[in-house]
Formats: structure tokens, C-alpha cells, sequence
């Protein structure tokens, strides 16, 4: 008994330290302004826009975590995803909560559904596409957050529930790509 108790508590030890003495550790350990409030956001709230044809719901903004990371919800229509683009400042997760997506990240195709998880990290170029014939629904988080300011600025404000996609017009490509860059985001070509 005695010589499991002193692994368990080397084993733990060793991990606290490892840990603590990371070099990212004091990052999140002491930085206090990352400290915010708590927050529920109940399904369907959070701000709305259109943007680049995608429903986007930001549910946590950067603000409210203190630039930590930031969440939000796509809808994505049959056909539509974001084209071939590299994030240089964060890196970005989806979750899929409904529906299919075709996933191209650093070159490689991916068929991901419900239930499954990407990571693309900053650097990796990557884009996807809903290939079914129902909307999709990704949760998104980008670390750091900020990205999600990106689909205010360009957005269409989102006002009722049946409305349909509007069409996307040169001058939102034109706004896009100018805020992009702001944000550190490339576009590139399949």
C-alpha cells in the first residue's frame, strides 16, 4: 500500500510540476485579466449576421474572456463553406452538431459528421464544405478569440428565423477580403 501511495503521489507531483513549469502554464495560471464573468447563453441567442452566406451566432465573444477564446454557431446551407484560407493569428476548432461537412486541411480531404471534431491550427491552410442536402451546424471556437469580430464587420444582420441565405454580392467579397487581412487571414487559391 505504502509503495502505491508514494507512486501515486510522485505521478501527481511530476504532473503538477510539469504542469506549473510548462511555459505556456503561467500564461493562463497568472493572468488575471483573463478572469471573467460567467455566462449562459441559451440555445438561439447570441448575435446574429448573415456572412459570406453562413448563419453565424457568436455565443462567447473575446471580451467576455478576456481575449482567451471566442465561440459561436454556424448554420451552413447545402453547397456553401468558406473558400481555401490560412489563419496566421489563431487556431480554430469546429464540432460538428448536425449534419456533414467535406474538410480540406493542409492538403488532405476529410469526411467529417455529427459527433466529430477538427482542429486546424494557425498556419494550416484549410476550408470545407457542407455536401449534404440539409444545413450543417458547427460550434466554433477560435484561441485567441477576436476572429468572430471579423463576421460582424462583414455581416448582414440576421431578422427573422425563415429568412433564406441573401445572395453574396461582389462588394461582401470585397469587405471580406479587406477585413481578413485586418485579421491576419489569407485567402488562397484550391
Amino acid at each position: 500500500m505504502n509503495d502505491r501511495r508514494s507512486f501515486l503521489q510522485t505521478s501527481f507531483g511530476t504532473v503538477a510540476l510539469a504542469v506549473v513549469g510548462s511555459p505556456n502554464s503561467n500564461a493562463v495560471a497568472e493572468d488575471k485579466s483573463a478572469v471573467t464573468d460567467p455566462k449562459v447563453v441559451s440555445a438561439g441567442d447570441g448575435a446574429k449576421v448573415w456572412a459570406m452566406g453562413v448563419l453565424v451566432t457568436v455565443k462567447v465573444k473575446a471580451a467576455d474572456t478576456g481575449g482567451t477564446y471566442s465561440v459561436f454557431e454556424d448554420l451552413i446551407p447545402p453547397g456553401a463553406g468558406p473558400v481555401p484560407h490560412t489563419h496566421t493569428k489563431e487556431d480554430e476548432t469546429i464540432f460538428v452538431l448536425e449534419g456533414e461537412l467535406r474538410a480540406w486541411l493542409g492538403g488532405k480531404q476529410y469526411d467529417v459528421k455529427t459527433g466529430d471534431f477538427v482542429h486546424m491550427p494557425r498556419g494550416v491552410q484549410h476550408y470545407f464544405k457542407n455536401v449534404s442536402d440539409k444545413p450543417t451546424r458547427l460550434l466554433l471556437s477560435y484561441t485567441p478569440g477576436g476572429f468572430e469580430q471579423w463576421f460582424l464587420d462583414i455581416g448582414t444582420p440576421y431578422v427573422k428565423a425563415d429568412e433564406m441565405p441573401p445572395e453574396i454580392k461582389p462588394e461582401e467579397i470585397k469587405r471580406a477580403v479587406a477585413a481578413a487581412e485586418r485579421y491576419g487571414v489569407k485567402f488562397e487559391k484550391k
